[in-house]
């Protein structure tokens, strides 16, 4: 009982900080272990009880913002056949608000200036958690399948929604105009038949 209680706290505790961490992303950015502490309501011990940096939290928050592509590959997913499994990442990536997620990333990060590695080097992780995390998904969706494809697969088109991030970024400083996002799917499809054909 006393740890059911005691686990309970923890994942409160937990959610507290990534929700708090949410909130001040929202609100403009970045923040301080202070200012997460205060708005989470929790010690700043309590913070690096459960993440190993600022950066770890906000890397977390982040990949939670990006697990909307995992939600949208799941409700897309078709037949189950090796052959659908790149019509399904890509009908993934076509079907969720990526202008959105890279935004809402942008603000969090306080944008990816020149001379901030760290931005980028969040962004990455971020990216490759989620990566990770979809390239299971698929495995098991697709138990037929030999799993290096599917990671193979996923590591593809996800480093190749960075780099059209990174251009469309740099031309629309991360707006979701209307016009920013007739470019983000343009730019999202070019890849797409990129990375299908090969080079």
């Amino acid at each position: 009982m006393t740890i059911d209680r005691r686990s309970a706290l923890k994942a409160r505790h937990r959610r507290a900080i990534l929700d708090a961490a949410n909130a001040l992303i929202s609100e403009g950015g970045r923040f301080s272990v202070d200012q997460l502490a205060e708005r989470a309501d929790v010690s700043r011990r309590t913070i690096f009880n459960h993440f190993a940096s600022i950066d770890d939290v906000v890397t977390t928050v982040c990949t939670e913002m990006l697990h909307v592509v995992i939600d949208g590959f799941r409700t897309v997913v078709t037949s189950g056949e090796r052959e659908s499994m790149f019509a399904d990442v890509a009908g993934a990536l076509r079907a969720t608000d990526v202008p959105g997620v890279i935004a809402y990333l942008w603000r969090a990060l306080g944008g990816f200036a020149p001379g901030n590695p760290q931005a980028t080097q969040i962004f990455h992780a971020t990216v490759a958690r989620t990566s990770e995390e979809m390239a299971l998904e698929l495995a098991g969706k697709y138990p037929e399948a030999d799993p290096l494809d599917a990671a193979i697969l996923v590591s593809s088109l996800m480093n190749g929604t960075v780099v059209v991030a990174t251009h469309w970024i740099a031309v629309t400083a991360a707006e979701t105009d209307e016009q920013s996002r007739d470019l983000w799917h343009n730019l999202l499809e070019r890849m797409i038949d990129t990375v299908r054909a090969g080079y």
